[in-house]
């Protein structure tokens, strides 16, 4: 066996890109969201998997990753014009939104049995698409944020630092402490995540050298520290409303995470298979709702009641099942080009959008 088979063949690569951690750590994410998400929906159609409190470790990492993520991809946008900022990103991010929001009513129209929103405006009621603009629905806000974040970035580009992450951090544990509420789910999301993506956006250097500098006793200290913290905040009755709490979890979740995706890239199935869904995750994002909630409605009319191990079993399962149905979905949709970039008279160039959904 040659050199190179020898490489190809070992289960650990230590030559990995130095952001290969990037894609990995959006692929853990958006599963971890699918996890969430098929939770949520079977345990509407009594078949309960995790408890609560387990619940609570799904929400501390995955949206706030994708908007550091974000963040960092954003670096340049202070430097642009209002115009270049509208084609290169803004008029991208609000097509999407508006195209898969319209995507979604239909789908929830055509499709008997399903529920789309948990505790919002019904899928199928035309008010969710005409006050589109401004009431974000449970499904899509991720992208409506991501319009705000955007232009707040833009707009606040001359303003200090330590204002703008002062002002986004109180604003972020004023939602998350329960202090404060602005009455919709996305708006509430948008208003306590702007705070990460602003840490993205003003900190790509820090962060990518601190993960290439990081080691296995940083990733070790920084689970026991985070481990420790979150269990202190699920678990003592109160503390989750206390100012700052949620924030912390969150940040010290990020950390773990993106450390730990550096070493998850070195392991060559573990980087296939989670580099594939971070490659895919904003097809993923767009479409898995659609796959969970018509699993949900088959299986609440098949099976009776379930908890337990087993319940859990079943909805990981679908997890999983749902993940690879969505990538499939994902290279199919994407030849249809309209779903995800505006028509040619309202841009220049498909670069601007590849760059909007990096």
């Amino acid at each position: 066996m040659t050199d190179s088979a020898r490489t190809r063949w070992t289960l650990i690569d230590r030559n990995t890109r130095p952001k290969a951690w990037v894609n990995v750590a959006k692929g853990v994410a958006m599963f971890m969201v699918v996890i969430f998400h098929t939770s949520l929906y079977f345990g509407e159609a009594e078949i309960a998997s995790f408890p609560g409190r387990i619940k609570l470790f799904l929400e501390a990492f995955p949206m706030p990753a994708f908007f550091v993520i974000s963040g960092m991809f954003a670096l340049r946008v202070s430097t642009w014009t209002f115009p270049q900022l509208w084609k290169r990103r803004l008029l991208p991010l609000l097509w999407l939104y508006i195209v898969w929001s319209l995507v979604r009513f239909v789908f929830y129209i055509v499709v008997p049995g399903t529920n789309g929103d948990l505790g919002a405006l019904p899928a199928t009621d035309p008010r969710s698409i005409l006050l589109l603009l401004v009431w974000p629905s449970n499904s899509y806000w991720f992208l409506y944020a991501m319009f705000w974040f955007t232009l707040g970035v833009w707009a606040l580009g001359r303003v200090p630092v330590w204002l703008k992450l002062g002002g986004a951090a109180l604003v972020s544990t004023a939602i998350t402490s329960g202090i404060a509420s602005l009455g919709n789910l996305g708006w509430n999301r948008t208003a306590a995540l702007f705070l990460f993506f602003l840490i993205g956006a003003l900190f790509y250097e820090r962060i990518t050298t601190g993960i290439a500098k990081s080691g296995p006793w940083t990733l070790v200290g920084l689970a026991v520290v985070y481990l420790g913290f979150s269990a202190v905040v699920v678990a003592v009755p109160g503390a989750r409303g206390l100012p700052f709490a949620v924030t912390i979890m969150q940040v010290l979740a990020i950390a773990v995470g993106f450390v730990a995706s550096k070493y998850i890239a070195m392991v060559r199935p573990l980087a296939a298979v989670f580099g594939t869904i971070g490659e895919w995750s904003l097809q993923i994002y767009l479409l898995h709702l659609f796959i969970i909630v018509s699993m949900a409605s088959l299986l609440e009319w098949l099976l009776p009641p379930m908890g337990g191990p087993l319940g859990a079993l079943l909805v990981t399962a679908c997890a999983i099942l749902t993940t690879w149905i969505a990538v499939l979905l994902s290279k199919l949709t994407t030849k249809v080009k309209w779903l995800y970039i505006p028509p040619t008279r309202l841009r220049r160039s498909r670069k601007a959008v590849g760059e909007s959904t990096a």
